[in-house]
């Protein structure tokens, strides 16, 4: 095998980390956002709030195009609709988190939004790793991120986690979605993310107040699982806008899922990244 195809002038690291470990190449760009705290916190109770990690301004502007594109209450595939989605995804907490959560070269797999009105009603608990079967594995597989435009109260629809249940590695069963036990609410203000592992039990709050809740689901996974959204057909035109970091999200950095086959000058490189 050449040089090239092998990825010799590439470092080799043969050690898996921890699941709760912050690589040396990432900690200081979490010291640096102050997230030691969130990575804390995901990795023993399974969920954190990254508290406004973008101005106001933003925020104001996320909401408005949300509305104006899902006027029928969701909305899905939105990372190429507008450049807003874009600037969230691509945030630098978010970007720094879904590496702690699920490994260097992690994918993008979904970008929806939900606008939730006054009597909405909950929706059941449940973990996000809903395509693995139990016993989950170790390593978290999947970084679910909501951005709360509105905030999160209780009464006002936010959502509602089990802390700790990401460590029982499987899916709740029938009793315990109905009596939701040690269950607490995410309050947090608007234009702060919400995130969870894909093990945490979670579900919603019924919205009791006026208005609207509106927020962004982003969900950021491992380099090896399928992404829910398929974004071939804008790939080449995002990656040309957005660069290197958007080729990552989309899996072009990857030997994985290529229309020629295997990609082995990309082979050491994904091995790597899988391990971090």
């Amino acid at each position: 095998m050449s040089e090239a195809i092998s990825g010799q002038n590439e470092p080799n690291y043969f050690d898996t980390l921890p699941p709760d470990a912050i690589s040396e190449e990432l900690a200081p760009v979490i010291d640096e956002l102050g997230l030691r705290e969130n990575c804390r916190q995901l990795a023993m109770e399974g969920w954190t709030v990254v508290q406004k990690p973008a101005s106001d301004e933003f925020n104001a502007r996320f909401r408005a195009k949300i509305k104006e594109l899902c006027p029928k209450g969701g909305g899905n595939m939105l990372l190429a609709k507008d450049p807003a989605f874009v600037e969230a995804v691509m945030n630098p907490s978010l970007m720094a988190m879904a590496e702690f959560s699920v490994g260097r070269g992690f994918l993008l797999s979904q970008v929806a939004a939900s606008v939730r009105p006054s009597g909405s009603d909950s929706i059941g608990l449940h973990a996000d790793n809903n395509w693995l079967p139990a016993p989950f594995p170790a390593h978290n597989m999947l970084l679910t991120a909501c951005w709360a435009t509105d905030g999160y109260t209780r009464e006002g629809g936010a959502t509602l986690v089990i802390p700790g249940s990401n460590n029982l590695r499987r899916h709740p069963n029938e009793k315990e979605t109905v009596e939701k036990a040690g269950a607490i609410a995410i309050e947090c203000e608007p234009g702060s993310v919400a995130m969870w592992d894909g093990n945490l039990w979670h579900a919603n709050w019924p919205r009791k107040t006026e208005g609207e809740r509106v927020v962004c689901h982003i969900t950021y996974t491992r380099l090896m699982m399928r992404p829910v959204e398929n974004y071939h057909a804008h790939a080449e035109e995002l990656v040309a806008e957005y660069g290197e970091t958007m080729s990552q999200l989309l899996g072009q950095n990857d030997l994985l899922d290529s229309p020629t086959g295997a990609r082995y000058a990309k082979l050491r490189q994904t091995f790597n990244n899988a391990k971090r």
